[in-house]
């Protein structure tokens, strides 16, 4: 994480669908449902309908989004980006054979925007696959939908940590790619530390990684001289996640927990953490290099 602690801190979710393509809510009634649940920014993310820049009456503000498919079985791969802040209409034909993941990402780059690969677990991605990518700027480390009733893999932290010991550290992102509008919304979301409350702010922080995924915790992480430090809202465990097989701490337990230590190992690489309240929601750094 790059976070300055500066700025102003703004919630907001850049997945989710209305019934312009197969989600159950209006635009306007999914509009209404994140501003009055207190969100600063969506994207609007329906499948091949880019969405448009704005901000509603009450002033959440609308960053421009659609989310992008290829690929129809897991042998081939199956592949879902969303795109947010495009300035216009990437240059995309979803019905060529030839389309690849690396021609969404390169589109919704040249169209101003940033791609974000979505569900890694749900889409059974391949780590050393998605590692031939270039120009995401984050992965869904938690998709609300993916999770229970409708699905079963929420989490896809194997998936970020495999692709960290290959050397390709994603910015971890949480949305809620929301459809039905019932137990698959107001899940996960993003805290950006912006430098202004504006689109423009958003996307320069999203593009700079100065964010955290959440369901609810609050969580920082700093590593200095070998050694990281996690400060948190109150919490059950925190976790670290690395490349190291074992270690002494590994997890951190105990009632209220707000702080705790990791030393790295030599051989260690990469280094994250997540941080587990009391009713099991979660917050998620995203992964450091640390060699």
């Amino acid at each position: 994480m790059h976070q300055t602690n500066e700025g102003v801190w703004l919630r907001g979710n850049l997945h989710m669908h209305t019934n312009r393509s197969d989600g159950c809510l209006s635009y306007e009634d999914a509009l209404a449902l994140y501003e009055n649940a207190g969100y600063d920014f969506i994207a609007v993310t329906d499948h091949w309908r880019l969405s448009q820049a704005g901000s509603t009456p009450g002033g959440m503000m609308l960053l421009p989004g659609c989310e992008y498919n290829v690929g129809a079985t897991v042998q081939e791969g199956v592949y879902h980006i969303v795109g947010v802040g495009m300035e216009g209409e990437p240059a995309l034909n979803r019905f060529d054979p030839a389309l690849s993941a690396q021609h969404v990402i390169d589109a919704i780059r040249d169209a101003g925007g940033l791609a974000i690969l979505a569900h890694p677990a749900w889409s059974l991605n391949s780590a050393e696959a998605v590692s031939r990518l270039h120009g995401l700027c984050g992965t869904e480390i938690y998709n609300t939908t993916s999770g229970f009733p409708m699905n079963a893999r929420p989490y896809s932290g194997l998936f970020v940590d495999q692709l960290a010991s290959l050397g390709m550290l994603l910015p971890c992102m949480a949305a809620d790619d929301a459809h039905q509008y019932e137990q698959d919304v107001l899940g996960g979301w993003l805290m950006v530390n912006a430098r202004e409350r504006s689109l423009q702010a958003v996307m320069e922080a999203l593009a700079a990684g100065d964010f955290y995924a959440t369901q609810g915790p609050r969580i920082s992480m700093t590593v200095r001289g070998g050694v990281a430090q996690v400060t948190c809202s109150p919490a059950a465990r925190v976790v670290f996640y690395s490349d190291a097989i074992w270690s002494p701490e590994r997890v951190c337990s105990g009632e209220n927990v707000t702080q705790a230590t990791y030393h790295l190992q030599p051989h260690e690489t990469f280094l994250r953490a997540e941080v587990i309240d009391s009713e099991g929601r979660r917050a998620f750094t995203s992964p450091v290099r640390c060699r």
